[in-house]
């Protein structure tokens, strides 16, 4: 019984096409470069076994070739739902009716090369299909399903789209029906295939905190490469600033390319929400200042004037920031080349100033002292950033010190940021 409907089956895919009712479909996957999958299947046939045969033509432009069919249904249909297993012209040339071997390699649903017709297959522009369906009922392939898939290749012109047409192929009896009419389709014709561009312009992600310098990458379709010279940080410490990458923005590069870039902490720590130096600091604009080694102590400007780290230069900055009105710092004054925020060298408001009595009592305290009589902020280990607040051997305010960009030094044996680091902003 099995034979007699198999010979129905392919004499069917030769009958012509008159009238049915069913439409092919089709669904693009994700893109893998340099393939795109797009998945050829049916729905709406008027009865659960109402089609008995596609005969398809699918081709592509714009350079794209169809590769790797797959997804595809092998043999008779035992079970309900079990789609179009048959291919005649591959199961002439591969399949032994008495004893079928449905997993050959070789059997597919592409028509054999040297067929009518049929100069076409995988890594080809042109692909010509033939399905037909074995089954005893219940067991019809159903009212709508999956055919097959196919990979669209890009890999020579990755940058354009393509179109891909599937029409029905009438030297092979097109979509038959169980009666031997054929059927009348929907959804033939063509429909753009689309790609992501070859390449992508690299995005300048210097002044980003590291969390959206990758989110700027990977966005794209880049990724993140090697993050070097990134400080350990904190609970609460999320983000670092890109200092500079190693692939200048504006680039372009292909897609998945790995982009490196250096980050550094914030050179004042995160301790916790009542930490009055990392608080005030931020509410501040974070000025680059606050983390020169000896600013606690009177150094505004970061700088030695002769042999002293606080002489008359500071004094000067001092009274011109000397009991003014916080939209005065917030407003970014300065005294010559120096924010005057930064004679706040307590870091914290006295009544209502930022710099009042206080920081003035601390700089005559250090006014033209001996270096050895000025010690530093606090004590940042030479070797780097540590892993941990522990190598700290005094204050833990400071992960690295930063130094003036109008000149300056730091510390011997202590840590300091690169030239252009500081300040550190959002």
């Amino acid at each position: 019984m099995k034979k007699v409907l198999l010979v129905v089956a392919l004499l069917l895919l030769a009958t012509p096409v008159f009238a049915a009712d069913v439409t092919i479909t089709q669904s693009q996957g994700t893109w893998s470069a340099p393939f795109k999958p797009v998945t050829i299947g049916y729905t709406g046939a008027a009865e659960a076994n109402s089609i008995r045969g596609f005969a398809l033509v699918l081709t592509v432009d714009s350079g794209a070739l169809l590769d790797n069919i797959r997804d595809f249904n092998r043999g008779e249909s035992t079970k309900p739902g079990g789609g179009y297993g048959i291919f005649p012209g591959k199961f002439r040339d591969f399949i032994n009716a008495a004893s079928p071997n449905w997993v050959d390699i070789n059997y597919n649903p592409l028509a054999p090369w040297g067929d009518l017709n049929s100069q076409s297959g995988n890594n080809y522009m042109r692909m010509v299909v033939e399905l037909g369906t074995l089954f005893v009922e219940p067991n019809s392939p159903g009212t709508a399903g999956t055919l097959f898939t196919v990979d669209v290749n890009k890999n020579t012109v990755t940058e354009n789209d393509c179109n891909m047409c599937i029409q029905i192929d009438a030297t092979r009896g097109g979509v038959v029906k169980k009666d031997a009419a054929g059927a009348a389709v929907d959804g033939l014709g063509c429909f753009k295939v689309s790609f992501p561009p070859s390449g992508v312009a690299v995005p300048n992600l210097v002044g980003m905190n590291r969390v959206a310098a990758i989110t700027a990458l990977t966005s794209i379709g880049l990724v993140k490469g090697v993050e070097a010279n990134v400080a350990p940080t904190v609970a609460g410490q999320l983000v670092n600033n890109v200092n500079n990458q190693k692939t200048a923005p504006g680039t372009i590069v292909p897609l998945g390319t790995a982009v490196d870039f250096n980050t550094v902490n914030y050179p004042i720590k995160w301790m916790n929400t009542t930490n009055s130096l990392y608080v005030n600091w931020v509410l501040r604009n974070r000025p680059a200042c606050w983390a020169y080694p000896r600013q606690c102590k009177g150094g505004a400007d970061g700088k030695k004037q002769i042999s002293y780290w606080v002489g008359s230069n500071n004094l000067t900055i001092l009274k011109a920031a000397f009991n003014k009105a916080e939209s005065v710092y917030n407003g970014g004054a300065v005294s010559g080349t120096t924010s005057l925020i930064c004679a706040s060298f307590d870091h914290k408001k006295q009544i209502s100033y930022w710099v009042g009595s206080n920081c003035l009592g601390i700089l005559k305290a250090n006014f033209n002292k001996a270096e050895s009589a000025i010690p530093l902020c606090a004590t940042v280990p030479a070797t780097g950033i540590p892993t941990s607040q522990a190598g700290f051997s005094a204050d833990v305010n400071y992960w690295y010190w930063c130094i003036p960009t109008t000149g300056g030094a730091c510390p011997t044996g202590q840590y300091c940021a690169p030239a252009g680091v500081c300040p550190n902003t959002p």
